[in-house]
């Protein structure tokens, strides 16, 4: 790990917990975000993100920021990349749940190579430097063991599963208990920490699963996509984060949500 990648970790957690102190302490005006109201969109959400593109751009001057709000690509260029989720789990902190987060993952030469993820309401830390560790806090991410199988499927993957392939959603319930807290970065971190078994979404974004994903591989996990091999960051992830041991068994099972024609085979990701 180089001094400098070492120093611009240690700057981007204090920043998360600067920059989210600074912004939540305001009020919220809140918007739908599409047509079903099932979405939204925040002041905070959008203040969390001008802060990231100025601050994010400061730590590293070469570099640029992309974020969830206003997304338009990651583009061509090979010059450093922060891709940032100013809120995951908008609706849990509309609905007034303690479970949300914020999440910027910095992209080199298309591969993630520093993450971190910021509970908000706990004020702890996630992040990871690619081959230096996870860490949580600054300390050195140790998962605990634990007897509880629980498991993490998104609800589109649980439809997609109810209507594909039954018998897999059967196993699955019969395998683990569900949860969906509703912040797939947190949902990832967790993962990483050992209180989750597996974490499974079809309609994460890159923004939602990438800062996660690193923080989970360099925990000691795998994490992979069970659809399309390597999806763009704006498209949907149909991604699968497990131990090395259960990976291929449910990315085989997982593809079969898919109607035949869009399943291609499942891989192990070489980023996140």
């Amino acid at each position: 790990m180089s001094p400098r990648m070492s120093d611009l970790h240690i700057a981007l957690t204090a920043l998360m917990d600067r920059v989210a102190g600074d912004v939540l302490a305001g009020p919220a005006r809140v918007s739908e975000k599409g047509q079903d109201g099932l979405d939204f969109v925040t002041s905070v959400d959008l203040a969390l993100q001008a802060r990231f593109e100025t601050e994010l751009a400061a730590l590293l001057p070469s570099s640029r920021v992309v974020g969830e709000e206003g997304f338009a690509g990651l583009g061509a260029t090979q010059a450093p990349v922060w891709l940032v989720d100013p809120l995951d789990g908008t609706v849990n902190f509309v609905a007034g749940l303690p479970c949300y987060a914020m999440a910027a993952v910095l992209i080199r030469d298309g591969a993630p190579v520093l993450a971190a993820v910021h509970d908000i309401p706990n004020r702890s830390t996630y992040s990871a430097i690619a081959g230096g560790g996870a860490f949580l806090d600054g300390a050195a991410l140790r998962p605990r063991a634990h007897a509880a199988r629980l498991a993490v499927l998104s609800s589109g993957l649980m439809r997609d599963l109810a209507g594909q392939a039954p018998a897999v959603l059967g196993d699955l319930l019969a395998t683990f208990k569900l949860r969906n807290l509703g912040s797939q970065a947190l949902h990832l971190c967790h993962a990483a920490a050992g209180h989750l078994s597996l974490v499974a979404s079809r309609e994460a974004r890159g923004w939602d699963d990438m800062a996660g994903a690193l923080i989970a591989t360099e925990a000691g996990l795998v994490y992979g996509h069970y659809g399309a091999d390597d999806p763009e960051a704006g498209a949907e992830q149909m991604s699968l984060c497990t131990t090395p041991d259960l990976f291929d068994t449910y990315a085989a099972a997982l593809a079969r949500s898919l109607p035949p024609a869009d399943a291609p085979q499942p891989t192990r990701s070489t980023r996140p």
